[in-house]
């Protein structure tokens, strides 16, 4: 399979050494940490996209009675999110950027979802995430835009992130590593983004970031099985983590295929990333442990939290009772097809290794815990 970027990639360096943890996953060096701090504003608006281009799925792809049976097997390990609030976020807002009522997305009637495929056949329902009033509810306001940049360059790239725990974010591998053994930094993440708005203020002091050998030594291409990672973001002035004010997500593996996903994110081709928007599909299988479904969402997705029973808790499941916990991620999204016609979207299936970056980032910094 012929596997290339859709989007230039930046020179790269590799500034320290390599920490490896248990199970393949790899954490960026402290100095590396401190040389990679911001030191200047992002071009918000301007930001580069990254998504990882397939030309071609695998035939197992339509194969949903495999799919579904997958779905049927037990989860090997989940943990339960938090959706209240601890923390007051007056004057926290910000205004990044203003834009003219002309450039205003336009919500979608009520009700309205539209019934969505594409030429390879994978079936899905889009909307935008809305109305404004939401993205400052949970489990909206865990979601939002991740900026970074390329060591080497000037310019700023962006992806989109979910809160894991009260100070960590989830995205995807490729948007803190090239994967081929460089990180990159600079990262600054808004939650409940929109317009231009942050409503939980800009989050540009960060901590460490961890993702899974796969990926940080693969040579970046797709499909991974291990294209996602973690950021620990500081503490503010005021001691709060940012899931104090937005509370966060659960999590769950193996749980993509042959389920009934959300999957949220910012693309760039979808209001110009301005909106936070949804897609929700059956997930079915792709290669190299990955999961694929039906999307329109393209650059800026990548790093969107795909979630299993987003914003609806199940009670009374008999036969897999596990999967009735409400707002667990199971996966970000990491890759899409070259070209716009085939509109699907691919993921990494989380496994043992989420868990250990998770237990690893909670024990080197508790408090983010």
């Amino acid at each position: 399979m012929q596997v290339f970027r859709l989007t230039c990639v930046a020179a790269l360096f590799v500034a320290g050494s390599i920490h490896a943890a248990p199970q393949d996953v790899v954490t960026m060096p402290a100095g590396q940490v401190d040389m990679s701090q911001a030191r200047s504003t992002p071009d918000y608006r301007n930001a580069q996209s990254p998504m990882l281009g397939v030309k071609a799925i695998p035939p197992k792809a339509f194969d949903f009675n495999a799919a579904a049976a997958v779905g049927r097997s037990m989860p090997s390990a989940s943990e339960n999110g938090k959706s209240l609030a601890v923390a007051d976020p007056k004057g926290l807002a910000q205004r990044l950027f203003d834009i003219s009522p002309d450039e205003q997305p336009q919500q979608m009637p009520a009700g309205v979802t539209p019934n969505a495929v594409g030429t390879q056949g994978l079936q899905f329902t889009t909307s935008q995430i809305g109305p404004q009033a939401v993205d400052t509810t949970y489990p909206s306001r865990a979601t939002g835009k991740l900026w970074f940049q390329q060591p080497g360059s000037t310019g700023w790239w962006v992806c989109s992130g979910s809160m894991i725990k009260p100070g960590i974010v989830l995205t995807a591998g490729h948007c803190v590593s090239s994967g081929s053994g460089a990180w990159y930094g600079s990262f600054q993440f808004v939650p409940g983004y929109r317009s231009g708005a942050a409503p939980y203020g800009t989050w540009t002091s960060w901590a460490s970031a961890t993702t899974t050998s796969e990926w940080f030594s693969g040579g970046g291409g797709v499909p991974n099985g291990g294209d996602y990672a973690l950021i620990v973001f500081n503490k503010n002035g005021s001691g709060y983590r940012i899931g104090d004010y937005t509370g966060w997500f659960g999590w769950q593996y193996p749980s993509v295929v042959g389920k009934e996903v959300t999957v949220l994110g910012y693309p760039q081709n979808l209001d110009s990333g301005l909106i936070n928007h949804r897609v929700d599909a059956q997930a079915t299988s792709g290669s190299s442990n990955t999961g694929l479904w039906g999307s329109d969402m393209q650059g800026g997705s990548s790093g969107g939290g795909v979630v299993l029973n987003y914003s609806y808790a199940y009670s009374s499941s008999t036969s897999l009772p596990s999967d009735d916990g409400v707002n667990r991620l199971v996966s970000v999204v990491s890759y899409g097809p070259t070209t716009t016609g085939p509109m699907y979207q691919g993921g990494s299936v989380f496994d043992s290794r989420i868990s250990t970056m998770l237990t690893n980032m909670c024990t080197s910094y508790a408090w983010a815990c």
